[in-house]
């Protein structure tokens, strides 16, 4: 489980992180527009988004991150703005919470849980294929020829990591967020990501072939 907040307040951000984190989340703290769209992703299960950054609106982010990215994880928009015009647009174009400024970070706890318990009506658009594998967004399960792989936790990010990003270069601190969220990205040797992505490569018998980039990161073709 990993969620991602998108703040230019970077006191609250780190604050909301923390928070995050001693209750037991992994979490990322992107502080605005260009922040998000140069270090995240779409494959986090919760996002928490200001509307307004001091490089852009997080209205865009929820736009692109529905219309662009085809994502139906939860949206929780926290912003100063308390009028019924801006909550009504931000639950229109994909938000489902919002929640105004200033707020107890216990509430915001309080919100996340309880919208992480809703059940969401997923379709086949929560399924990832290659190859011979199959990767359920919402269970984050893997399947190979329709038979559960019995991978672990990082193992299972790792591969909803890459094919969530077929064809595409995964920088090494990309990789750390979406696998080892809660961690400093000092803290994940290389040997720990060569080791994990071993370990998964053995046990999706050679569907699953990731190639290390020289001064890049990885990549799934």
């Amino acid at each position: 489980m990993h969620i991602s907040i998108i703040d230019d307040e970077k006191l609250l951000a780190n604050k909301i992180l923390k928070k995050l984190q001693n209750n037991g989340f992994a979490a990322s703290a992107f502080h605005g527009y260009e922040d998000f769209m140069l270090r995240g992703d779409a494959s986090s299960d919760l996002y928490i988004i200001d509307i307004t950054l001091g490089d852009g609106m997080g209205f865009d982010i929820i736009d692109w991150l529905r219309k662009n990215q085809h994502s139906r994880v939860p949206i929780i928009i926290i912003s100063g703005y308390s009028d019924s015009q801006n909550i009504i647009y931000g639950l229109d174009i994909g938000a489902d919470d919002y929640l105004t400024k200033p707020f107890m970070p216990d509430v915001l706890i309080a919100r996340v849980r309880a919208i992480l318990r809703r059940p969401y009506n997923l379709n086949d658009e929560s399924i990832i294929e290659y190859k011979d594998i199959t990767f359920n967004i919402a269970t984050k399960e893997t399947k190979i020829r329709g038979k559960l792989a019995f991978l672990t936790k990082n193992e299972n990010l790792i591969v909803e990591a890459f094919l969530s990003h077929q064809n595409k270069v995964i920088t090494r601190e990309k990789l750390i967020t979406n696998v080892w969220g809660g961690h400093r990205l000092s803290d994940i040797s290389d040997n720990t990501i060569n080791v994990t992505l071993s370990n998964t490569r053995r046990k999706l018998a050679g569907n699953f072939m990731p190639k290390t980039i020289y001064n890049q990161g990885y990549i799934l073709e």
